[in-house]
């Protein structure tokens, strides 16, 4: 048997191995589609919303059952969360456009206090609102509580899933991870000590934000402002801006991932990685090794786009703690001994997490695709953020 028949055999095997049965698979998708066609159709009240619902309910029904029946999950995983990073790129500019104008941040809209905050930002305006009492972000403190239970409610199920399923923002240097099809810089790992960096980073911006009540990583550092909320460029002193988050993004966002076809910024820049990290301690869902199975390939590690899978922690029968469960690991693992477990047991709960996965993930893009739909037919766009 020659290598290209031995790895076709064995992605039989894996996909044997890690697919449901054509009973459980219907079931789970019919699961999907009522979960979708009731939060989506149900509450809306109009004809508009009964519709969309059911366009999503028949969407996360074939992605629901494709998945469990093939036993794959990371492709039908990137169609979703690529998807919903550009339904929600394409509201929101819309939505500047309309309401103020123009996509440009520009010092009136800022001073008007009414800025669409993303859950980014929780991990040091709040430290800042709750030691000085001052909301350093330019929006509401209702605003602010409100996307903070919205991102906290998702963080407590599924922990750093939220980076490869559910983040508005992540789908961008996935997608650039993705459109590489080889590295030509190789990244086989972190060292200790930058695993540790996104901690440290975070803690510096908490420490900036609650001495100088500035949101420094908004205002200089944030590289996913060259899609969202870029700022109008008339003083040096916003051109020097520009220049700094355009350059982090060109590297962290866009050349970074195809050169090394890793998600540099969500390992590495995202303050949300931290606190998404410890409150995942509490996620009822882990991605397991079964030893019994492993043969060591080291399959596993090469592909994971998040430094998350390393001989250490596969040997001890599980990822690190930055895993973002999006199942490349799954995918490609020749034994299929990778697979979602319920914490703390060896129970496999792969139908329960996709269609949990599917269905939050098409509740999130509805809102952007409704707010599309509605500004095709009437030129108008609703709001969607809790800031706009």
């Amino acid at each position: 048997m020659d290598s290209s028949e031995s790895n076709e055999h064995s992605a039989t095997q894996t996909r044997h191995r890690l697919q449901k049965s054509l009973r459980t698979s219907l079931v789970s998708a019919g699961i999907a589609a009522f979960l979708l066609i009731f939060l989506i159709g149900g509450g809306g009240g109009t004809t508009e919303a009964l519709i969309t619902g059911l366009f999503f309910a028949i969407v996360g029904g074939a992605f629901t059952f494709r998945i469990l029946r093939t036993g794959k999950i990371n492709t039908p995983r990137l169609i979703l969360f690529v998807g919903m990073m550009l339904t929600f790129t394409a509201a929101y500019s819309i939505q500047h456009e309309i309401t103020r104008g123009s996509i440009l941040l520009t010092d009136e809209i800022i001073a008007g206090g009414n800025v669409a905050i993303c859950p980014i930002t929780i991990p040091f305006v709040i430290p800042a609102l709750v030691i000085r009492g001052e909301m350093i972000f330019p929006a509401s403190v209702q605003t602010l509580i409100w996307i903070s239970l919205f991102w906290l409610g998702f963080a407590l199920l599924f922990g750093r899933g939220w980076c490869s399923w559910l983040c508005f923002f992540g789908g961008v240097d996935q997608a650039c991870a993705t459109a590489a099809k080889r590295p030509r810089l190789e990244m086989k790992g972190l060292s200790r000590t930058w695993r540790l960096f996104p901690y440290a980073f975070l803690l510096f911006l908490i420490l900036v934000a609650v001495s100088t009540l500035r949101p420094l990583y908004c205002e200089w550092l944030c590289p996913l402002r060259i899609a969202y909320d870029p700022p109008a460029v008339n003083t040096t002193l916003e051109w020097l801006m520009a220049v700094i988050f355009i350059g982090g993004g060109m590297v962290f966002l866009i050349g970074g991932p195809l050169l090394t076809k890793k998600r540099l910024y969500c390992s590495l820049i995202c303050p949300l990685l931290p606190v998404n990290t410890i409150i995942g301690n509490l996620s009822p869902f882990r991605v397991k090794v079964d030893p019994n199975r492993c043969n060591d390939c080291g399959k596993c590690e090469k592909v994971c786009e998040t430094f998350s899978m390393t001989a250490e922690s596969r040997k001890q029968g599980k990822t690190m703690t930055e895993c973002t469960r999006c199942g490349r690991c799954m995918d490609i693992c020749p034994q299929g001994a990778i697979d979602y477990r319920l914490i703390g047991t060896s129970v496999g709960v792969r139908p329960i997490f996709v269609i949990l996965a599917v269905v939050f993930n098409l509740l999130i893009m509805s809102g952007f695709v409704m707010a599309l739909v509605h500004f095709l037919l009437t030129g108008e766009i609703r709001s969607v953020t809790g800031g706009g």
